[in-house]
């Protein structure tokens, strides 16, 4: 299991290890990512001043080519490309003399010595020509149809071709070089330098001229700048050049702009210009004031109010010039802005009072405002319901009504709560909306009708100067240095490039105040470099609708992905973004450049990008002109950097681009990494688990163990006290049995027969004894309560004793018993009892392994102060590995079912003599003994097992406890010891006993036995002499018995002893009584004999496993000797009726079913064939017994046993009934007649017929008719 788990993980482990490296994402952009060209630089200004050719790529990215190297403009700064003798991917040349965009979109380089092909990430590819026509000064696209991927190169002496296979050709025709690739403006003067020094020209998409000078880079100019340009070629702007203009108005024809010192009035109609000075004008106060022109304001196309810090003129315009009609007094307090309503100006001034003029008159009405924030810096603005609104400080408004003269507060939800708000202006524009510019807080926008206001955020300075609407409706907006414009269609705010100061190389200023809009329609805004003027005509301002704009969701990409590692090396991907569009790069690849181009063809575009990297960019990034993304320090993970083209952060996006990017862990941080720490950790955690759970396992089986062996402990004690106890009960009832049978064995006046009995009796009854007394002991061995009552004792006259008990069981098994004791002192000091119970144990232990004919002898001596005794017995040797097993308590071996094997049984005798021996001392051991090899009948006598055990013999050894006086025997029951002589004479009267039955079953039935009867035989196998004995006894006043000690020897004297019932028990030696049950109803010759079984295993599959396999009856010890005879002669009986029904039958169907049950199914298919038989040779006179055995496969010998066995008559008389018996159901039929009768059963004459006929029936067969 665990060789499996490793085995997975580590193919898992390979597994991730090889997509990790043959990560598909990352081969593929391995493919297209290069190392970037070493000859790059990024910088704001070309690589020279010489330009020498433009031209763009698909990307709308401007290719310049210069004196020096080649520059690529992305709208913020030059990507400079330049030679390297050590890089191959470099230029080969620095002299740019021509580029080409070709048909498949890769551009050309032509230079003075050689030719280059950009191939991405900063590289290029070099050409090789023909010697001496490297300097190309002209590339064009093949003219060909079918050679549409080829172009033409030319050094001005020889054109070649160049295929899309790069084969190089020389060509037919020449091409000539031209780099004016658009033809410059009719106005020279928008140029930077003379026509003369212009190298090269280009158109972009959005109409934006590109021109290149020698020695002076290149010029952008825009159909907007050249609009504007000629806009502002006037007599205005030219005389107000480098002058602050710090107010301006429209008054009829006339275009006014005032300065700090003079009004300039221009007519726009004829070009005339005039000025005025202030000081022919106003009134000066004393100094330190001077005079300061607030505003001016228009009465009617030829007059107009003048209005200064301290006073307000009435004035006319005459031939441009200004002449005063009419003077206001010195306001001390200062004046404001003033405002026509009606035929009205209305001036704020200080301390609460709003002043309104009549046009000519010098004193002007005083209206007091009761507002506190009310003073000189308030703005007024006309309404288009008439009133006037009063823009005070701190963003409060009012609304005045000039004809009631009321005032009443203006509330506006949204309105700022700051009140530090310095106003700049307000106006109402022809939308209704009311602007409020204010001097450091930006643009407001009211709602009149909603009573709302908002910010508008869009600008980028908070300083509002100025606003006004011109002729489209569309509002202006000044700030300090730029000026806006709001498209109503669009909704949003648009920054003019050409009149922001932030936008152009020159600096300049707007002023509060000062802008109008000219007869003419032109914006002309008043700035501290003059007046500029915008005309309608450079007023591009839906930039969407123009030809660039149309194409710019299209041209919009992410052209390039640069990479920088952490070792500093930067690798990029150029031209291949749009293909791919998923990029994996490895951990170390994560610090990323996005390079991306959107629509820019002026210097301010009408679009800007926003991009997000998602899943590390929560929002959107802010708006943007640039054409850049940098992300550092990339955690590894999946990206997406988004793209988009926006003209407003409010309206939906005009296109977007997307690129999957793919940060990979680092090795030690990829799956197969992790996968490979969690094998680690999983491992360790699980042979940690392991160890704990190992640890803990055998601590609980330690406690388990413990806690079980205190229970075996207690059951232990409990079963040696119940077994101590039932040893102590036994004793009584053996007590009041042994009392009244030592009576009975001492009658004389009893028959021998009973004597007999009595004897076996008590024989059991001492053996009872004996085991009691074993097992009390056994008890106290087992609780170490055992002590011995060591004696001095005469050890031979001991053995001596035991022995002689010990030969009738071996006799009776036919085991030859030896005691061979040498001369010695035997007087030795032991426990008498307990010798006994070593030697019965050992003696009972050789009497079980030793086969009928074996031999045991037992061998005494003393030497050294030891007694040695051994025990051998003849038979099969032990295994040597098992032979100190055999003395363990509860062992048995293996196979110990086989009687040849040691250790069958309990295996608490031998453990028991061993516990006995060591508590005296001593030792025992045990050995095989081969002292011959040969294979002869007395050598195989020779070969066995030995045990042997020595006792210290001094007194000594024990202690003072263990020493007793005399010691105390066991109660054993008397018997009566009969001589060698009588012994023998018995033996022999036994031998011939069993010999006469024997030979009466040999005799034919109708040769008596010895004792005038011809009684039935019966078998008893049983290896437990004493019950054999007993059964023996039994049956032998009514049976001829004969007795075996175990199922080989019955099976081995069947044919001899012929027996016609068998009790056998269960439990033997080798073969079990089972399986000589079984083995002798598979045997034809035998099937017939009944067998019972008698044994003490009582339980009931015992019982249902023995009669399955034949037995007529399985009898439980101890049995009922009446039940015993009476089922024994009931079984006896049973074959008798057989025999007799058989006989009277002509086929086993005809059997009533109590007798034909009485058949073995083998028997049953015996008689079946036999009546086959002779029913085929009925009509023959004598029966062929030869033929029958031959067609039978059976020998006669065992056919005519099998026939006398089961019909009690020999085959020719069983035949001879069979066929009278056929003859006389052909009788009862009435189909023949007697003759015919005769001859289909084989009578060779009717009287012979006759005669058989009445001698079976005892009528004649008429009579029977």
């Amino acid at each position: 299991m665990k060789k499996a788990v490793i085995t997975i993980l580590a193919a898992m482990f390979c597994l991730l290890a090889a997509i990790y490296c043959l990560n598909p994402g990352r081969r593929a952009t391995l493919k297209v990512l290069q190392e970037k060209g070493k000859q790059t630089v990024r910088d704001m200004m070309l690589s020279s001043q010489s330009v020498t050719s433009i031209a763009n790529d698909s990307r709308e990215l401007m290719w310049i080519g210069t004196s020096a190297g080649l520059n690529v403009y992305d709208g913020k700064s030059y990507i400079q490309f330049g030679y390297d003798v050590k890089d191959t991917t470099a230029l080969p040349d620095d002299y740019i003399n021509v580029l080409h965009l070709d048909r498949k979109g890769r551009m050309w380089v032509g230079m003075q010595n050689g030719l280059a092909r950009y191939v991405g990430a900063y590289r290029f590819h070099r050409i090789a020509l023909p010697e001496h026509h490297n300097n190309i000064i002209a590339i064009e696209d093949s003219p060909e149809k079918h050679d549409s991927l080829a172009i033409l190169v030319s050094d001005g002496n020889q054109t070649y071709r160049i295929g899309d296979d790069e084969k190089i050709t020389p060509y037919s025709h020449s091409i000539q070089p031209n780099n004016l690739l658009a033809p410059l403006p009719a106005d020279h003067s928008i140029l930077r330098k003379p026509e003369e020094v212009v190298t090269a020209t280009f158109r972009d998409l959005g109409s934006n001229l590109w021109v290149g000078y020698r020695n002076a880079g290149v010029q952008i100019i825009s159909q907007n700048r050249i609009a504007y340009k000629e806009a502002n070629d006037n007599a205005l702007s030219d005389n107000t050049k480098g002058i602050a203009i710090l107010t301006m108005a429209t008054v009829g024809k006339h275009v006014l702009a005032g300065t700090a010192l003079r009004v300039f009035a221009y007519d726009e109609k004829n070009g005339h210009l005039e000025q005025t000075l202030f000081k022919n004008l106003f009134d000066s106060l004393p100094k330190p004031h001077q005079i300061n022109l607030n505003n001016m304001v228009g009465y009617d196309d030829e007059h107009l109010w003048l209005v200064s810090e301290h006073q307000v003129l009435s004035c006319r315009i005459n031939n441009e010039r200004i002449e005063v009609l009419a003077k206001s007094p010195l306001f001390k307090s200062g004046l404001g802005l003033g405002l026509k309503v009606g035929n009205h100006l209305y001036v704020s001034s200080g301390k609460g009072c709003l002043l309104r003029f009549e046009f000519g008159k010098p004193q002007p009405e005083i209206i007091h405002i009761s507002s506190p924030h009310f003073d000189d810096e308030t703005k007024l603005a006309k309404l288009n319901d008439g009133n006037i609104l009063l823009f005070m400080l701190g963003m409060h408004l009012a609304v005045l009504s000039p004809e009631t003269g009321k005032i009443r507060d203006m509330k506006v939800a949204d309105m700022p709560q700051e009140g530090s708000l310095d106003p700049a202006f307000a106006k109402e524009d022809s939308y209704g909306n009311v602007w409020l510019g204010t001097q450091r807080d930006g643009l407001y926008l009211m709602n009149k009708e909603k009573t709302r206001m908002r910010r508008v955020n869009i600008l980028n300075d908070v300083h509002i100067q100025a606003l006004v609407e011109d002729t489209k409706r569309q509002v202006w907006v000044t700030t300090i240095r730029d000026v806006f414009f709001e498209n109503f269609e669009s909704k949003r705010f648009l920054m003019n490039s050409l009149l922001s100061a932030s936008q152009d190389q020159d600096d300049w200023q707007y002023f509060s105040n000062s802008a109008c809009i000219s007869p003419s329609g032109d914006v002309v805004l008043g700035s501290s470099d003059g007046c500029k003027f915008m005309p309608p005509e450079a007023m591009q301002t839906n930039f969407l609708r123009t030809q660039a704009g149309i194409h710019a969701s299209e041209m919009l990409a992410v052209y390039g992905v640069e990479v920088e590692k952490n070792n500093g090396e930067v690798l990029a991907v150029t031209d291949e973004v749009a293909h791919l569009h998923n990029y994996t790069f490895a951990h170390d690849e994560n610090n990323l450049k996005f390079n991306f181009y959107y629509p820019n063809f002026s210097r301010r575009s009408a679009l800007m990008c926003q991009y997000k990297l998602e899943g590390y960019d929560r929002d959107w990034q802010v708006p943007t002109y640039g054409r850049e993304a940098h992300y550092a320090h990339l955690p590894a993970g999946t990206y997406t950097f988004r793209l988009r083209l926006i003209s407003s952060t409010d309206k939906p996006a005009l296109a977007e681009r997307k690129v999957e990017i793919t940060v990979m862990h680092a090795p030690w941080w990829s799956s197969a990494a992790w996968l490979l720490y969690f094998s680690i950790v999983l491992g360790i955690l699980f042979y940690l688990n392991t160890f704990y759970l190992r640890a803990r396992t055998n601590h609980l089986l330690l406690l388990q163990e413990q806690r079980e062996l205190e229970r075996e402990k207690q059951a232990k004690e409990m079963n040696m006290r119940f077994f101590a106890n039932i040893a102590h009960e036994f004793r009584n009832p053996l007590t009041i049995i042994a009392g009244p049978l030592m009576l009975l064995n001492a009658d004389k006046a009893l028959p021998e027969s009973v004597h007999r009995i009595l004897t076996h009796v008590c024989m059991s009854v001492n053996r009872m004894l004996r085991l009691i007394d074993q097992m009390l002991d056994f008890n106290q061995l087992e609780t170490d309560e055992l002590r011995l009552r060591v004696s001095e004792v005469d050890a031979a006259e001991e053995l001596h004793q035991q022995v002689a008990s010990f030969k009738e069981s071996a006799r009776v098994k036919g085991i030859r018993l030896e005691l061979a004791v040498k001369n010695c002192n035997y007087h030795v000091w032991l426990d008498c009892d307990k010798l006994e119970k070593i030697m019965s144990n050992l003696f009972t232990n050789a009497l079980k392994y030793t086969a009928p004919g074996g031999i045991i002898r037992i061998q005494a001596s003393t030497d050294e102060g030891r007694l040695k005794i051994s025990v051998f017995n003849s038979g099969q040797p032990m295994a040597e590995d098992k032979m100190q097993d055999v003395f363990k308590r509860y062992y048995q071996l293996s196979d110990s079912l086989k009687s040849h094997q040691y250790g069958w049984g309990t295996g608490i005798g031998l453990y028991y003599v061993k516990r006995l021996v060591e508590l005296h001392h001593g030792e025992i051991y045990v050995k095989n003994i081969a002292a011959v090899s040969e294979t002869s009948s007395e050598a195989s006598l020779r070969n066995g097992v030995e045990f042997s055990f020595s006792l210290p013999t001094d007194k000594s050894i024990y202690n003072k406890v263990e020493i007793v006086a005399q010691e105390k025997r066991v109660m054993q029951i008397p018997l009566e010891v009969k001589s060698e002589e009588e012994k023998a004479q018995e033996v022999k009267s036994e031998e011939g006993r069993v010999k006469n039955s024997l030979a009466g079953k040999d005799d034919s039935a109708g040769n008596p036995s010895a004792s005038g009867k011809n009684l039935p035989r019966i078998l008893i196998v049983d290896d437990d002499v004493d019950v054999a004995d007993y059964l023996h006894q039994l049956f032998a006043s009514d049976y001829e018995v004969v007795n075996r000690y175990s199922a080989e020897e019955a099976l081995a004297d069947l044919e001899e002893v012929e027996p016609d019932i068998i009790l056998s028990d269960i439990v033997m030696g080798e073969m079990s009584g089972f399986e000589f049950c079984k083995t002798l109803k598979g045997n034809l010759s035998f099937s017939h004999i009944p067998v019972v079984l008698i044994t003490a295993m009582a339980s009931m599959h015992n019982q249902i496993d023995g009669l399955k396999l034949g037995a007529v009856a399985y009898i439980t010890k101890p049995f009922d000797p009446a039940y015993l005879k009476a089922l024994v002669k009931s079984q006896l009986q049973n074959m008798q009726t057989l025999r007799q029904r058989l006989g009277e039958s002509t086929k086993t169907d005809s059997l009533a079913e109590n007798v034909a049950d009485t058949l073995s199914p083998q028997d049953r298919k015996f008689m079946d064939e036999v009546y086959e038989m002779m029913e085929k040779l009925s009509a023959q006179q004598d029966l062929n017994v030869n033929s029958m055995c031959r067609d039978m496969f059976i020998s006669p010998s065992k056919f005519n046993y099998k026939i006398k066995e089961l019909t009690g008559e020999t085959p020719g008389i069983f035949f001879r009934k069979y066929k009278l018996n056929k003859a006389a159901q052909m009788l009862h039929d009435g189909q023949y007649s007697i003759s015919e009768v005769a001859v289909l059963t084989g009578f060779s004459t009717a009287a012979h017929f006759s005669v058989a006929f009445k001698k079976q029936f005892g009528v004649s067969p008429s009579e029977y008719q």
